[in-house]
């Protein structure tokens, strides 16, 4: 049997060495030689800590890496590549989130709720900034100085005789107060006291409980809209019409001070006489001229009371009274008695009925009228014995 040679020996080990040292490498880089899936990019605010080949998370489970970080900007670029079998739901966020107080940065996903998918090369929205352990570092390093601070100030105010002192004062006033509620405490158990009364009495529990009875009944009524409060608190309609009436009385306010600018300004006749000094006079001097015709009113007034004058006779005098009472009487019967030939004279009876009724008789007093008128006429021109001749022809038929 042939013999491998040393160089074909020497040539197998290098080609086992290079195998095994791809397949570390594949293993510690967290690399594929074959990557399969798409990309997506998102802006945070810091990427300290973040490295490419990062891990990307979703729900604590692995699901990709960060191929690429960059400045875009003044914000990082962050560029995730996902197999094609992890689909982001949109509104899908994005938090940069560390993996403990020192440890590495990590992308974690926290899925949106849409039923459509982020597409390849598109963005992805950051859900908040990343927390910066230097920042969490110097806030922890600013609060144990204040820490300090404060123990070295206790320890001025604690430290030697005097703070020994305050302390046991202090010991001593809490044992003192404890003793107090002890004493408190117990009266209250006895029932003694405005305090012990109020845990003790039952008669004060009931009449507490029928009053909150009585609220929740009246929180129903209300509930129910029954009675007048009731009403008020369920009643639209009531409702409407205050509002209405809120808005009239605002308007009317409105109106109001309109007018009550209008009176300072002087204007209209309300403003004329509230701001016109002659009107003023005018209505100072009318006051008067009416006061003294009330005075004189008064002093007439008086005199009627007293009888005097003739309106005081009218008043006062009863046979004046009795004389206007009795010629009002035969007033009265003198127009019935009126009423009564008019009446006749209306059916045409008595002489000046028939005067008025009769047609005939109207005539002849026309035609007696004509004549007597023609008489009178002659008259004027002939002797006096004429003028008899002619009324005796007139008289004597």
């Amino acid at each position: 049997m042939r013999s491998i040679g040393t160089e074909t020996k020497v040539g197998i080990f290098v080609v086992l060495g290079i195998l095994v040292l791809t397949y570390f490498t594949v293993q510690v880089g967290r690399i594929t030689v074959r990557e399969v899936g798409y990309r997506v990019y998102t802006y945070v605010e810091s990427a300290a800590g973040l490295d490419r080949n990062s891990p990307v998370r979703i729900a604590g489970v692995v699901i990709g890496k960060v191929e690429a970080i960059s400045l875009d900007g003044r914000k990082a670029k962050v560029t995730i590549h996902l197999p094609f079998n992890v689909q982001l739901p949109l509104g899908s966020k994005v938090y940069v989130k560390s993996a403990g107080l020192l440890g590495e940065k990590y992308i974690e996903i926290v899925p949106g709720t849409a039923p459509e998918f982020v597409k390849a090369d598109n963005m992805v929205e950051e859900g908040g900034p990343s927390a910066d352990v230097d920042r969490v570092l110097t806030q922890l390093n600013n609060i144990g100085g204040d820490i300090q601070k404060v123990t070295r100030s206790l320890g001025n105010v604690l430290g030697g005789e005097e703070g020994e002192q305050s302390i046991k004062e202090l010991v001593t006033g809490a044992k003192q107060t404890m003793t107090n509620l002890q004493d408190i405490t117990q009266t209250i158990n006895k029932g003694e006291g405005t305090l012990g009364k109020l845990v003790k009495d039952d008669r004060l529990y009931n009449e507490v409980k029928g009053a909150v009875a009585s609220l929740r009944q009246v929180s129903e009524t209300l509930e129910k809209g029954e009675g007048t409060l009731g009403k008020l608190v369920k009643d639209e309609a009531l409702y409407t019409e205050t509002k209405a009436t809120m808005t009239e009385a605002k308007e009317a306010m409105a109106n109001l001070k309109k007018v009550s600018e209008q009176i300072e300004s002087g204007e209209g006749t309300l403003g004329k006489l509230v701001k016109d000094e002659a009107l003023y006079t005018e209505t100072k001097a009318t006051m008067t001229e009416a006061k003294e015709a009330l005075a004189s009113l008064k002093k007439i007034s008086e005199q009627i009371e007293r009888g005097e004058g003739t309106l005081g006779k009218l008043v006062k005098d009863e046979s004046l009274y009795n004389e206007t009472k009795a010629t009002m009487t035969e007033a009265k019967e003198t127009m019935a008695n009126l009423k009564k030939v008019t009446e006749q004279i209306e059916k045409g009876e008595g002489t000046l009925g028939k005067l008025a009724k009769d047609d005939a008789l109207y005539e002849d007093t026309k035609r007696a009228v004509k004549s007597v008128q023609k008489a009178a006429d002659g008259i004027s021109e002939v002797t006096p014995v004429s003028v008899l001749s002619v009324v005796l022809g007139l008289v004597i038929p």
